[in-house]
């Protein structure tokens, strides 16, 4: 067996930089040596295979260009992993998807930079790979500290709404659920409907009475998945905190709502991906991923009385009643027409098969002015409807009232905000996000 590279003194970590391009070589060099590091250069995968056998070398991490001559970096990612598990890999590469550099996580990679090389990110980059080997690592413990700091702070913060001493005295109590998360950490990549970047998504487990989160990628700062910090509404739901922001999360999160889970952390930067416009593809993630039962309580939100926003055409409100129920109105000019429909989400198959198929829709005549806003950047003839005069124009409908169950798709999605399911009858006509969110903010009131 061979034998793991010997760590080096933590004044200069020796970095083996894999690239065939003499000018990255260049520019690694001098920004890793300023930083206290020593370097050790291969032209290609071949030459750093036969340097790490030879143990001249002994790297405590590897930066490792992905399209290279002969042997390719992901060929050598696998090579490098066989010697040494525990060696620490950051991909590099200017040439890359998305998709690219998901397998390339996925094969074990600590990171991925793009290029140009921002000299921030790659000593950011550096360091955080670092410290997954080195457990006294001190970027490794400010950067954990920082993130559960602000898990912590939130969780005390709507402890209220989780802490069963409590809720037995506040008559919006209702059913008793466990707590849940997923079984281990998923990925999955795609576009963001309204940025149009290609972008990863990573969901990871976190304990009991965590709550669910978003986080960017490199940020140490998690956005909590709750309605005191939605920071915009527009064509989709933003949260915001501090610097970390993360729009169109209302898909995710519908399918989270769906399969009740309550604790999470969601890595992504700054857009929730679209994949095909609906919530299908998030069902079979966490279908594929499992499910894990916690032991903690969780209980819904009862609502005892109506409560309601809006006006006489546009409107939204809950009642009293049993279980969770949308009862929406949708009434637009051909081809539409008037669309109703009545869900009850009551257990995830149902829920996979009534609403999670819907796909988000938008008309001919309001493309050009969305992306003069910026927005629907990303929007491709798979994963949105799009509709002319006659009718979806891009795609057969997956339901002949497809829009209306996209819209109760969105307000599941939007009314988990509140940290906890909901009991009672949801009732609404011609809202979007906006109402969705102030129909929460009310019912948070009652808490």
């Amino acid at each position: 067996m061979t034998t793991p590279p010997v760590k080096p003194a933590p004044s200069s970590p020796q970095i083996l930089v894999v690239d065939d391009e003499r000018s990255i070589q260049k520019v690694l060099e001098g920004v890793l040596t300023d930083a206290g590091y020593t370097c050790s250069f291969a032209d290609n995968g071949i030459e750093a295979l036969k340097l790490l056998e030879s143990e001249d070398v002994k790297p405590a991490l590897v930066i490792l260009d992905i399209w290279m001559p002969g042997l390719d970096g992901l060929e050598t990612l696998t090579r490098i992993h066989d010697l040494y598990p525990d060696l620490p890999v950051v991909m590099i590469s200017g040439h890359a998807t998305i998709a690219t550099a998901v397998q390339a996580t996925r094969m074990g990679a600590s990171d991925f930079i793009e290029k140009p090389l921002d000299i921030d990110a790659v000593l950011s980059s550096v360091q955080r790979a670092l410290c997954t080997v080195d457990p006294d690592c001190e970027v490794a413990k400010e950067e954990d500290t920082e993130v559960r700091e602000t898990l912590r702070k939130v969780s005390v913060r709507f402890s209220k709404d989780r802490d069963p001493k409590v809720l037995e005295n506040q008559t919006l109590t209702g059913k008793n659920y466990r707590q849940r998360t997923l079984a281990h950490s998923a990925i999955v990549y795609g576009t963001g409907l309204h940025s149009g970047t290609k972008s990863g998504l990573m969901l990871e487990p976190l304990p009991a009475g965590s709550g669910i989160h978003f986080v960017g990628v490199s940020e140490t700062t998690a956005v909590p998945s709750h309605v005191n910090f939605v920071e915009s509404t527009g064509f989709a739901t933003t949260l915001k905190l501090g610097n970390n922001q993360v729009s169109t999360i209302e898909h995710l999160l519908s399918a989270l709502h769906a399969y009740k889970i309550s604790n999470l952390l969601i890595k992504c930067n700054d857009e929730v991906p679209v994949l095909d416009g609906s919530a299908l593809e998030f069902c079979k993630l966490i279908e594929e991923t499992g499910i894990e039962e916690q032991d903690a309580d969780w209980f819904s939100i009862k609502v005892e009385e109506t409560i309601r926003v809006g006006n006489d055409k546009e409107y939204i409100q809950i009642g009293p009643a049993e279980g969770f129920t949308v009862d929406y109105t949708l009434d637009y000019p051909a081809p539409l027409g008037k669309q109703h429909f009545v869900f009850t989400l009551d257990d995830p198959e149902s829920y996979k098969k009534e609403i999670a198929p819907a796909r988000t829709f938008g008309f001919v005549k309001d493309i050009g002015h969305l992306q003069k806003l910026g927005l629907a950047q990303g929007g491709r003839f798979d994963n949105f409807v799009l509709y002319g005069d006659e009718g979806a124009i891009n795609d057969e409908l997956r339901f002949p009232n497809e829009a209306v169950r996209h819209k109760i798709l969105d307000a599941i999605g939007d009314l988990f905000l509140l940290g906890r399911p909901l009991e009672g009858k949801i009732t609404a006509s011609m809202t979007g996000h906006s109402d969705n969110i102030d129909l929460i903010k009310q019912i948070s009131k009652h808490l």
